[in-house]
């Protein structure tokens, strides 16, 4: 068994050993080793809590540990020691995703626990300080035998456990007679829970919402959201449908209603949640002053991961506040990121034809840009990031498709996966445009962009070389402009 005394003695023993080449600025990542799914992301104790799954013996996934940072503005963290280790008979086998909630005073983190017997069961532990933490004494609180009927305890994981009226809720993504499914359980103290029933319709194709999914709707989330009730969830191997969904994994949100007595949830589509390469797992928050926001791992399973060579890999996205408009989920940075901003650079009204424009004053790696194309005539306007000698990230506008596609196919180290085509990703712009605004953040080795005020959004991983800042704009089979053009660096240091 692992212990957290042990974890974080390597930890305080090795960190110095990490090599820094690939790391962000202003992103979460671990200290050393391996991260996945942000676990626990709550405001507690005055600070944002963020756990995550963790290995800190090595860059690659093993048993898992659960790591935590704290911030008080989502920018700046501070790591503090690993919260949860595999430690008991039945977490053994690792201490998987979860959540977190207050109760009392006191912060409860809900997990999955993999014993000996790969079962896996849900468990508690609860901390007063928010960074000390005991498990209960009458873990796992759902077991194998609390499971519905045709439900795998092989796969009963990621607990999401919230709020509504006198009770308290928790979703779990499992597997029913071997088809992809979300069950509902219910408690009125963290300790005792029943269960509900299945939030999806997998085994009833004359009925509403029947979608029939392979694999595990992973690391279910529940909110509510502007007066309506949203289930975020990482359905694995769904099926790609035109240019959503071209990840192995994905991450959909869907609007509708939580029946809190039947379990099931009514809604009438799936949405991809974010387009780009890069971005599964994505878990919420609601903080005091009311906002919604969003976390999510900022890397994709089944991929090479330049960094592991360096002790470690794994990160988060930059978090973003969530909102609900015009049908749809729109998402934009924290607003906390604007007090980073340093060096501002302006420029307006620069047309562009097929020769790339570069604007003295713009380029760099850690920086925000918000630029506004005009389209004119043109087939595609763009923008050329991290562009260097051999080396560019396109991100640019197809006219005619209403799409924004980002483009790595030449922007350094070479990332290839399980996926069938692994140099471009598109999301619909909404329509056809005369005008696109884009907002793009870059942090050294990772590049999100935030299309028309966050009606979609794009994520990636990329590796290029140190000296590759150059950023240029450009216009593709007529003429365009930009409006204008607004740089940031963004200082977190």
């Amino acid at each position: 068994m692992k212990s957290k005394f042990k974890a974080n003695e390597y930890i305080a023993s090795n960190r110095g050993a990490v090599c820094h080449k690939y790391r962000h600025t202003y992103h979460a990542m671990p200290e050393i080793g391996w991260c996945n799914d942000p676990n626990g992301f709550v405001y507690y104790g005055g600070k944002i809590h963020l756990f995550y799954q963790h290995n800190p013996y090595g860059a690659g996934w093993d048993t898992m540990h659960w790591g935590h940072v704290t911030s008080r503005d989502f920018i700046s963290w501070e790591y503090q020691p690993v919260a949860l280790a595999p430690d008991m008979p039945y977490d053994v086998g690792g201490c998987f995703s979860g959540s977190a909630i207050e109760k009392d005073g006191m912060l409860y983190l809900m997990y999955t626990g993999l014993d000996s017997e790969n079962n896996q069961q849900q468990c508690l532990a609860v901390s007063q300080s928010g960074v000390e933490f005991t498990k209960a004494l009458n873990n796992p609180v759902i077991t194998s035998a609390m499971v519905g009927e045709g439900m795998s305890v092989k796969d009963f994981r990621d607990p999401y456990v919230f709020r509504r009226g006198e009770h308290y809720y928790s979703v779990i993504g499992t597997k029913v007679n071997d088809r992809g499914n979300i069950a509902l359980y219910r408690s009125d103290d963290l300790i005792e829970w029943e269960f509900v029933g299945y939030c999806m319709n997998s085994d009833k194709p004359q009925e509403d919402n029947y979608f029939e999914l392979n694999a595990v709707y992973e690391c279910p989330c529940f909110m509510q959201l502007d007066g309506q009730d949203i289930l975020m969830c990482s359905p694995q191997f769904l099926p790609q449908q035109g240019s959503e969904f071209e990840n192995v994994h994905s991450v959909v949100y869907m609007v509708g209603k939580l029946d809190l007595e039947s379990g099931r949830f009514h809604y009438d589509t799936f949405h991809e949640l974010d387009g780009g390469f890069d971005f599964y797992a994505a878990q919420s928050t609601t903080l005091p002053d009311g906002r919604t926001v969003l976390t999510a791992w900022m890397q994709m399973w089944d991929r090479n991961i330049p960094s592991q060579e360096d002790g470690w890999a794994g990160s988060m996205v930059l978090p973003r506040e969530l909102s609900f408009r015009d049908g749809r989920l729109y998402q934009q940075p924290v607003r906390e990121i604007l007090s980073y901003r340093a060096n501002e650079v302006e420029r307006t009204d620069i047309a562009l034809g097929q020769q790339p424009v570069r604007i003295a004053g713009v380029s760099g790696d850690t920086l925000e840009l918000l630029v506004t194309f005009e389209c004119g005539d043109a087939d595609v306007v763009g923008v050329k990031l991290f562009e260097g000698k051999e080396h560019e990230t396109l991100v640019y506008y197809d006219v005619q498709a209403g799409e924004v596609v980002l483009d790595r196919s030449k922007s350094g180290v070479a990332i290839a996966g399980a996926e069938a085509q692994n140099a471009t990703r598109r999301v619909c712009a909404g329509k056809q445009l005369e005008t696109l605004s884009l907002r793009i953040f870059l942090d050294n080795t990772s590049a999100e962009v935030f299309v028309n005020d966050g009606y979609a959004v794009l994520t990636a991983n990329i590796y290029a070389d140190e000296a590759d800042e150059g950023i240029s704009f450009y216009a593709l089979g007529g003429k365009a402009k930009v409006k204008k053009v607004t740089k940031y660096d963004i200082l977190a240091k």
